[in-house]
């Protein structure tokens, strides 16, 4: 085969293949272009029929409602691009998701938590608790609460009555109170070391709306300090609040105007006997037996006095007569007329009528022996 041979045999190769390639190119080209112009008239054949799909379907117009106050009803609207589904298209509405809330425990009664901490400190930590709904208020200290089904009587722990016998003005007032405190509420039991009291009624601290209820009887002038052994934790507390009560004249310790007397200074020339002077009668009470009353002496000498056996009485020899007790330099006493109150020393008539007169009357101390040490009067 000559040299002109061979060169047109490897023209004509390179001719084929050349061909054969600027075909598979073409072949691509054609492939991706047709692709792409076939996206393209999808998205103009889209694009052409949406005024179509719009026009077919029912706009819901804009709804504005003013509700009614105080019905508590609620309205959900659709949005405004929202569209009515084509007449003869079967759709199942797909029910609303509703979460199923979680069933809320109530906490257990906790002596760390909220107000309660805060005035009832004194209730040991490890005390027993429960919870009861306050039926009645029986007096000022006792009430009537439901608990684990059953009805029980409820004494506060640490305090008790003013002294009032036959006196129910005063039995009202401290009764009264108590029911602004308790009456109709849900209240937490606490007990301590004895769980009932002598008259099988539960011995407990009573908390109501955070607030310690056997201290504000106490604090606010309704009810006096009383330990109850041996529930003893809260002592110290409700003694100091009674005595801030009759120091400030809260409630029932609330003052009365008095006649009052002057005295001159003490002399160390003057008996022992004549350095006990009565200087205060309260003749106005509580009506009606007016328990409240009393008459005070005081001991204006620089020595203390032993008062067994002397007495003080009025004019209608209503009588009251001294137990053992030494009446110290500068110490002051009161015989109250149907009342206890162990801050004035304690002694009373426990005479269930009123005894001093209100338009006049006396009081006459005599010693031991029926002299008379000191007498006041007044109109």
């Amino acid at each position: 085969m000559g040299t002109a041979q061979r060169n047109n045999r490897l023209f004509f190769g390179l001719l084929a293949l050349l061909s054969i390639c600027l075909g598979v190119v073409c072949l691509l080209a054609f492939t991706t272009g047709g692709a792409l112009a076939l996206r393209r008239a999808a998205s103009n054949q889209r694009a052409t029929e949406q005024p179509t799909s719009l026009s077919s379907a029912t706009q819901l117009p804009k709804i504005t409602l003013t509700p009614t106050p105080g019905t508590g009803a609620s309205v959900t609207f659709l949005p405004e691009t929202a569209t009515v589904p084509f007449a003869g298209a079967s759709q199942t509405p797909e029910a609303p998701a509703t979460t199923q809330p979680e069933p809320s425990q109530t906490p257990e009664p906790s002596l760390t938590s909220g107000p309660l901490a805060q005035d009832a400190w004194c209730v040991p930590w490890n005390s027993k608790t429960a919870r009861a709904q306050v039926l009645r208020v029986i007096d000022g200290i006792t009430i009537e609460v439901e608990l684990d089904g059953k009805v029980e009587q409820v004494r506060y722990i640490g305090v008790d009555l003013l002294e009032y016998d036959q006196d129910w003005r005063v039995w009202a007032d401290s009764t009264e109170k108590n029911k602004q405190l308790v009456d109709g509420k849900s209240a937490l039991l606490i007990s301590e070391n004895a769980d009932k009291d002598a008259e099988g009624r539960l011995a407990r601290y009573v908390i109501v709306d955070g607030v310690f209820v056997n201290l504000e009887m106490v604090a606010s002038g309704y009810a006096i300090a009383q330990s109850t052994p041996p529930n003893t934790g809260c002592d110290s507390l409700l003694l100091e609040a009674e005595t801030q009560a009759i120091t400030t004249g809260l409630g029932l310790w609330a003052p009365t105007p008095t006649p009052t007397r002057t005295f001159p200074p003490p002399s160390a020339t003057i008996s022992a006997a004549g350095d006990v002077v009565v200087v205060k009668i309260a003749f106005r009470g509580t009506p009606w037996q007016e328990p409240e009353e009393f008459v005070e002496i005081y001991n204006s000498g620089v020595s203390p006095v032993e008062l067994e056996g002397w007495s003080v009485r009025d004019i209608k020899n209503h009588v009251f007569v001294f137990p053992r007790f030494v009446l110290g330099p500068g110490q002051y006493c009161r015989v109250y007329t149907n009342l206890y109150s162990r801050q004035h020393c304690g002694f009373s008539f426990f005479n269930p009528a009123p005894i001093w007169e209100n338009d006049g009357d006396c009081a006459y101390l005599k010693d031991k022996t029926g002299k008379l040490v000191d007498q006041f009067c007044y109109e």
